[in-house]
């Protein structure tokens, strides 16, 4: 198992080769403060795993285009108003952009336990649209 260390370099997905030419990632802004891994499972297949406690599938929307994979999470209703001694929970709305190679599409997305899994493979680089992608619930 190999830890990426360089913040910028954990945002590409597909681009093992050419981790040394990134300089271009300086440029975003990647920093979301949102906990997540990237894995790579063999030469195709990779996944992302973010960590979104309390968080419904239906706050979350994934979208796909231009080689950008864009999570957006929505607020909660909160029906209740409450005097809150600490509040460490967010409850706001949270974007996380994940840059991938042109030939890495994204297979399926699941939220279970507070966890969105979101798999990705190689695919023929001549089939490149944007898609929305479904989160299945157990």
């Amino acid at each position: 198992m190999t830890f990426i260390q360089n913040k910028f370099l954990k945002h590409y997905v597909g681009y093992d080769s050419i981790f040394n030419e990134i300089d271009k990632a300086c440029s975003l802004n990647l920093e979301n403060n949102i906990a997540f891994d990237v894995i790579k499972y063999d030469v195709n297949k990779y996944q992302i795993k973010i960590a979104l406690a309390g968080v419904l599938s239906n706050q979350i929307s994934i979208n796909a285009s231009n080689n950008l994979l864009i999570i957006n999470v929505s607020e909660r209703e909160n029906k209740r108003k409450s005097d809150y001694i600490h509040k460490g929970i967010r409850n706001n709305v949270i974007q996380q952009i994940f840059q991938l190679e042109q030939t890495i599409e994204v297979k399926e997305a699941e939220l279970n336990n507070g966890i969105l899994k979101i798999d990705l493979f190689k695919k023929d680089i001549n089939n490149k649209m944007k898609r929305y992608i479904q989160i299945l619930e157990e």
